[in-house]
């Protein structure tokens, strides 16, 4: 399994203001589905968040530490 990081910015349509969702999935597609189930897209096709990281990736960033003031706002795992 391996965690995949949903951020957000500041737009009114994210269920988010700043911060992430982290999601603990066997590979990106499911994570995705995963997180879709829990926050649908709000436009058809395009993922409610502002861009989607690897736990690599996300750890290279400023947002370990927060993001917009925000931090992990839930933890979703993957069910197969």
């Amino acid at each position: 399994m391996q965690k995949y990081y949903f951020t957000f910015g500041t737009s009114e349509k994210f269920p988010f203001c700043g911060g992430w969702v982290m999601v603990i999935a066997p590979d990106r597609s499911k994570a995705v589905a995963t997180y879709r189930a829990h926050h649908p897209d709000v436009n058809e096709g395009i993922i409610n968040c502002s861009d989607i990281y690897t736990e690599e990736q996300f750890m290279k960033t400023e947002m370990v530490h927060d993001n917009l003031g925000a931090a992990c706002h839930e933890i979703l795992l993957y069910k197969p």
